[in-house]
């Protein structure tokens, strides 16, 4: 069963996903997962769902493409077209490859330096404090000026922290900022308003593409996993880490320990030495 949709309806599929209660964040990757397949095709079947997902996994993790698989399943529901597509079987890995690299995420600072500075300091606010993206949007000037905020998150108040540099590197922008501005800012909020966790992915998603950097790991919380691997490099404080991150229990600061597959291939090819 097929059905022609040349102009797909994105934004009633926006409402039916509102409906269903999703959060603001998978609502936001579910739209534009099924705005890039009608890029491609103009007619939702499985035939053709099956030849994207096939592209799809030349160039994404699996478990990226399953959730562009997803959204066009309830993109399907929504149009009630039935897709009976199987996901992408994933291996269970120890290592962290949908994570920004050193390398991937100075050059991703660069780009915005040049390009839009506005953008470059949310993204360093992100990737300097370690804040969940619910957490971030919430931070004020006043909290980057006393250096540190006390905020109600997953349940329990918790301290975030801004490092020295930090503060340093937001000199100037704090400068124009009233001090009950939000830090993290477009050219629509102004910083009066808090921006929303969706538009956060969104610019991501949108700076992935214009400046080349693997999808799979231009999200937020890439960027606070980024941060964890530095800090517990630094450190090898896995107790202070988890202070930092605002985890309950270690044992999910545990995953920060783990390294990419290229440092393990790096670490067992040196070892092997026999």
């Amino acid at each position: 069963m097929s059905k022609k949709t040349t102009e797909p309806d994105l934004k009633g599929f926006e409402i039916f996903l509102q409906n269903e209660e999703l959060s603001p964040a998978t609502l936001s990757k579910y739209v534009y997962a099924v705005g890039k397949y009608f890029e491609v095709y103009s007619e939702l079947n499985k035939q053709n769902v099956v030849d994207w997902k096939k592209k799809l996994e030349k160039t994404m993790s699996a478990s990226s493409v399953n959730g562009r698989l997803i959204a066009i399943r309830r993109y399907a529901t929504y149009r009630g077209v039935l897709i009976p597509v199987k996901a992408v079987k994933i291996q269970k890995i120890f290592f962290a490859d949908n994570v920004i690299t050193d390398e991937q995420y100075f050059y991703l600072m660069d780009c915005l330096k040049s390009d839009d500075m506005q953008w470059y300091y949310n993204m360093l606010v992100l990737a300097k404090t370690g804040t969940r993206v619910s957490e971030a949007i919430r931070l004020k000037k006043s909290d980057a000026v006393r250096g540190y905020a006390i905020i109600s998150s997953k349940g329990k108040m918790r301290t975030i922290r801004f490092p020295r540099l930090l503060k340093k590197e937001l000199a100037n922008y704090l400068k124009n900022l009233d001090n009950q501005d939000y830090l993290l800012q477009t050219n629509q909020s102004q910083g009066k308003y808090p921006i929303s966790r969706g538009a956060v992915w969104y610019e991501l998603q949108k700076f992935s593409e214009r400046y080349g950097i693997a999808e799979e790991v231009m999200h937020p919380h890439s960027l606070r996993h980024h941060f964890g691997i530095k800090v517990m490099s630094k450190t090898n404080d896995v107790t202070l880490l988890a202070d930092l991150l605002g985890h309950s229990s270690i044992n999910t600061t545990a995953i920060y320990t783990r390294m990419s597959n290229d440092q393990q291939q790096k670490i067992l090819d040196e070892a092997v030495d026999w």
